[in-house]
């Protein structure tokens, strides 16, 4: 009686231990490279190895580099340009309706002031209210070796066609800049995106220095 208590009480411990969530380790981190082999979404206007980079995830250390840039990562889309190209384009919400006119979701843009050497956010003429105003946020970035903005969109279309959050970045570093976007997935649609982002952003050291 005594042997099969024992045994239940084995198999009872081994599936509660099985059953168990893995929890989170905190402070633990990984240091993750980004460079044209890397598994991600990238393009480039010029080559690429410009805006090769490290940076610290905090999230997911257990994770591989692959699984991280193709499932986790905050950020979906890398784009290396050089730095005049980023100081010109800014960054906008606009799009081209279905009457070929230039509109945009937001009410402000981000631009280059040039004299003052600072991203700022001005008015956009071209805003359309559509339901709720909407405003992008913008934050201005520094990490190790680069600085630049990072503009924030909290109603953004999402895929299923609900509102989630967007982020979109540049940071110059010398005569490049690396940009970037991360829009939240439907399923993570509670998580603070742009928090997320920044910390990433923050740690990213170029290499070649």
């Amino acid at each position: 009686m005594k042997l099969l208590y024992i045994s239940v009480f084995l198999s009872v411990s081994s599936f509660a231990m099985a059953s168990a969530p893995v929890a989170k380790v905190e402070g633990v981190s990984v240091t993750r490279a980004l460079t044209s082999d890397s598994n991600a979404d990238i393009s480039s206007s010029s080559s690429f190895d410009a805006c090769n980079i490290n940076f610290s995830d905090f999230k997911y250390p257990a994770l591989s580099d692959d699984e991280y840039f193709q499932k986790k990562s905050p950020i979906s889309e890398w784009t290396c340009l050089y730095s005049g190209e980023a100081f010109e384009a800014g960054y906008d919400a606009q799009q081209v309706n279905n009457k070929g006119a230039s509109v945009s979701a937001a009410d402000n843009k981000i631009v280059y002031d040039y004299k003052n050497k600072v991203w700022k956010s001005i008015p956009d003429a071209t805003y359309v209210k559509n339901g709720k105003a909407n405003h992008l946020s913008l934050l201005q970035v520094k990490s190790k070796d680069a600085s630049g903005f990072m503009a924030v969109n909290a109603m953004a279309k999402l895929k299923d066609g609900t509102l989630g959050q967007s982020v979109y970045f540049c940071l110059i570093h010398k005569n490049n800049a690396l940009c970037g976007s991360g829009v939240n997935s439907s399923d993570d649609k509670g998580e603070d995106l742009s928090k997320e982002t920044l910390k990433l952003l923050e740690s990213i050291s170029f290499d070649g220095d």
